[in-house]
């Protein structure tokens, strides 16, 4: 009843519901850009209206420009941590490297324009994702692009085209084409590393549609031989994280960098459980307000919730692919686990449904979105640590 009663009016035909689902994002995009340019001009270093988007990019965003003016690192660079930039995965900076090459346009000038346009396009892909609910769509519209964590999808992040491609994935599930799934999920494992574990989900989500439609585990290989595109999708999955393997390999002689150079940043293999537990208990020195560890694992918090509700749900495929792209970050520490799990849309996109199933909750925190979306602004220029 929710869905039906928030859907796009029918009038107009295909034009007439296809124009709002573009208007929607387009001015959340606009409001958000003007609000970041005001926290900018408050608190950024130097403030000038020609260095906005260069004056928004801070931590990993810079490693990522720099890696699009210069390319993957030979050896280590003792100017940035004694590390290389070999932990971060090439698809995003080959997209806005080779737009750079092409129009010479400054290179935050165009990772900032094609992460909106990335954020927008994440947002109208979701829209059968939440049935056609138009509250909900707009909230996730505004969540991306006019939000409080809106930083990390309109500059030089990595999270934006994570979201886009995931979202891609899940809708390709939904419609069980799992070649197709299979694809997108190739292209997310060279976005991000936890970006494979999604071949996990695909493999759980057609086993679950392949009982459904009355299959046995006996009679799976002959279905196997007679329609082989779980296999086929099976194999796609890895390919951008194999060739980034290969890459390295060939480049600088150690397939798995990627892995090895987070010693650089102090992130050790761990018991993920002993790591929540000191992020939790790390105390402020003083007052209340919580502590960045204790930020980050709230932030873990919230995400392992809403993985076990996605398997309360019976939604299998979608929590294992949480549980792993949780688990696995959080096993090398609590660094950036606020950021990793705002990128994560399966757990993003039922807490958006639920905040616009009632007409007031879904105002009220649409509101909170604008505003918070300065605040969080503010916070990221003047170096709130739980964000990085």
């Amino acid at each position: 009843m929710v869905a039906e009663a928030a859907d796009l009016p029918r009038a107009g035909g295909r034009a007439g519901r296809i124009i709002p689902l573009v208007a929607i994002p387009l001015g959340f995009a606009v409001l958000g850009f003007l609000l970041r340019l005001a926290a900018y001009l408050q608190a950024g270093w130097h403030p000038q209206l020609a260095t906005y988007p260069e004056g928004l990019c801070r931590w990993d965003c810079q490693w990522y420009v720099n890696l699009v003016n210069g390319g993957y690192d030979t050896y280590p660079a003792p100017t940035l941590l004694d590390a290389g930039n070999w932990a971060f995965f090439p698809l995003f900076p080959a997209i806005v490297g080779g737009i750079h090459a092409l129009t010479a346009l400054p290179v935050m000038d165009v990772a900032s324009a094609v992460s909106m346009l990335f954020a927008g396009l994440a947002a109208i892909v979701a829209w059968p994702l939440f049935e056609r609910n138009l509250r909900a769509y707009t909230l996730y519209a505004a969540f991306l692009l006019c939000g409080p964590f809106s930083i990390y999808f309109t500059t030089f992040y990595t999270e934006v085209l994570f979201v886009l491609l995931t979202n891609c994935t899940l809708l390709a599930l939904k419609r069980s084409r799992y070649v197709t799934a299979g694809a997108f999920t190739g292209l997310l494992s060279a976005t991000r590393i936890v970006g494979v574990f999604m071949v996990l989900a695909i493999v759980v989500q057609y086993l679950l549609d392949y009982r459904k439609r009355g299959g046995t585990l006996r009679e799976l290989p002959r279905e196997l031989w007679r329609q082989p595109e779980i296999i086929l999708a099976v194999l796609l999955a890895p390919v951008g994280l194999f060739a980034y393997m290969a890459y390295l390999h060939f480049y600088m002689g150690d397939a798995l960098a990627f892995s090895h150079v987070q010693r650089a940043w102090g992130r050790v293999p761990g018991n993920p459980l002993i790591y929540l537990w000191i992020g939790l208990t790390d105390l402020p020195d003083s007052g209340f307000w919580p502590s960045t560890n204790q930020w980050l694992g709230l932030a873990a918090v919230f995400g392992l919730g809403m993985t076990v509700l996605l398997a309360l749900q019976r939604r299998y495929a979608v929590a294992l692919f949480c549980l792993m792209s949780l688990v696995v970050p959080l096993a090398a520490g609590m660094a950036s686990m606020l950021r990793f799990v705002v990128a994560l849309s399966p757990v993003v996109l039922p807490a958006i449904a639920f905040l616009a199933r009632w007409r007031w909750l879904f105002v009220v925190s649409l509101l909170a979105f604008i505003a918070s979306d300065y605040f969080f602004t503010v916070g990221w220029l003047e170096g709130w640590l739980a964000l990085v």
